[in-house]
């Protein structure tokens, strides 16, 4: 079956701390919070958003809307405590034919080093995986986003190399980090009752 077919339907998550769902419109003034944040854009692909209106039609919109197709692999991370939306932990550019996805992720400044990122990333791996019957995840972070390569690397995926200037952000050529988890690695991990 198709990713896209699975993603219509997209499932939730839980996690001890986490719930894992659909972003909404309703999560505007949570996700403008992280997104305007120059210290969390700093290293992502996109620039810091300047009003809730950018958020809402260049990421919240064009989310929601492709729920309806398949095409949003995007969970909204919401802290149970509080019930908010603190980040996204998301599958892109997916292929059916190498049956392989990338992952990425955004937290809020506020949570960041309390293994939150791991503990939804490990989620979408399960699902990638065991449901969506993917044979390969990967993802990537610039040279010097060490918290990232962390999360990567705690969830147990392995460090390829480094792309150089593989990527124009922000008017500049930058390099990326190659992180990835095979099928069979994730098999093992799991057995040996990774948490």
């Amino acid at each position: 079956m198709k990713i896209e077919n699975h993603l219509k339907d997209m499932p939730s998550f839980e996690t001890d701390r986490l719930l894992l769902r659909k972003v909404t419109r309703h999560d505007l003034d949570d996700v403008f919070e992280f997104s305007s944040d120059p210290e969390v854009a700093q290293r992502m692909t996109w620039g810091k958003n300047d009003s809730k209106e950018e958020t809402l039609s260049n990421f919240l919109q064009p989310t929601v809307d492709g729920y309806k197709d398949g095409q949003s692999g995007v969970w909204a991370i919401v802290y149970k405590e509080s019930e908010k939306v603190i980040g996204t932990c998301s599958l892109v550019d997916w292929s059916n034919e190498h049956q392989k996805a990338e992952i990425g992720y955004v937290l809020n400044r506020e949570f960041w080093g309390a293994g939150i990122a791991t503990e939804a990333l490990q989620e979408v791996l399960n699902y990638g995986f065991d449901v969506l019957q993917l044979n390969r995840i990967e993802g990537g972070c610039d040279l010097d986003n060490i918290g990232s390569e962390k999360v990567m690397l705690k969830a147990g995926m392995i460090f390829e190399g480094v792309l150089r200037k593989n990527e124009r952000i922000k008017g500049e050529f930058r390099d990326t980090k190659i992180f990835s988890i095979l099928k069979s690695e994730y098999n093992s991990l799991t057995r040996g009752g990774r948490q």
